[in-house]
């Protein structure tokens, strides 16, 4: 076991699979205190079961991350729990493929209220108690390649991560004097339940990454760590890109 989150009280949404559930081992792994948070009650129990006979420190809560109710009651868990949160990722995401003249405004809509509108509400939550235990923490905000190249198909996407870009440079230029870090993780290609279920839309994407691949949801729960932790201090309102190149040579 690692030290870098040693006793830090680390809540992840979307964590139930794909990359937060690999940043929930990988936190828990470097002596985090994980609350983690998913839609899917039987896979987040599971996970909770998994970690805990590892001998790490975790409690999954349910979490529809679009629900007021479940996120203050995500946040007010994790206060009773552990007394403080040092760590905020915020990961969950969703994503489907429309031309836009055809979109569905309903799946369009759930689109924005996770990947941007919850993640901002709920960070709306956390950052008085970050400020209110003296700062020294760490937000970190995962985004996608797709906040800073377009792809058809992909409006509301790309739209929703673009956001998720901003809002996190906005946040870091107000939090800075409070000692909190605010980033986002731009994952390329990754190897998600989303992404293997689809072998036609990986063989489109898969095309151009200079290191013929997609990540494992590991190697992109790595880059959330170093954002999270203590080896990236001086950084914030930065975007980490992690797309085996692909945006280098676009």
């Amino acid at each position: 076991m690692g030290e870098r989150l040693k006793d830090k009280v680390c809540v992840i949404t979307g964590a139930t699979s794909g990359i937060g559930r690999a940043a929930a081992e990988l936190f828990a792994e470097e002596g985090g205190k994980v609350v983690f948070a998913g839609r899917r009650a039987d896979q987040g129990a599971a996970a909770e079961s998994g970690l805990r006979a590892k001998g790490y420190d975790a409690k999954f809560v349910q979490t529809d991350i679009t629900s007021a109710a479940d996120r203050e009651k995500l946040v007010r868990e994790a206060i009773g729990a552990y007394g403080r949160i040092d760590v905020l990722f915020n990961n969950a995401g969703t994503n489907f493929y429309q031309r836009f003249e055809e979109l569905d405004m309903e799946k369009a809509d759930l689109i924005l209220d996770t990947n941007y509108r919850g993640m901002f509400a709920l960070t709306r939550l956390v950052v008085p108690i970050m400020i209110g235990q003296g700062g020294n923490a760490s937000i970190v905000n995962t985004a996608s390649i797709g906040a800073v190249i377009g792809s058809a198909t992909c409006v509301p996407y790309c739209g929703s991560k673009g956001a998720v870009k901003l809002f996190t440079q906005a946040l870091a230029a107000e939090l800075g004097k409070y000692n909190i870090r605010v980033n986002a993780l731009l994952p390329g290609l990754t190897l998600t339940d989303m992404t293997l279920g689809d072998p036609e839309f990986l063989a489109m994407v898969s095309v151009g990454i200079p290191l013929d691949r997609g990540a494992d949801p590991r190697e992109i729960a790595y880059g959330a760590l170093f954002l999270a932790g203590p080896e990236s201090s001086f950084m914030t309102g930065h975007a980490l890109v992690l797309d085996g190149g692909f945006t280098a040579v676009r």
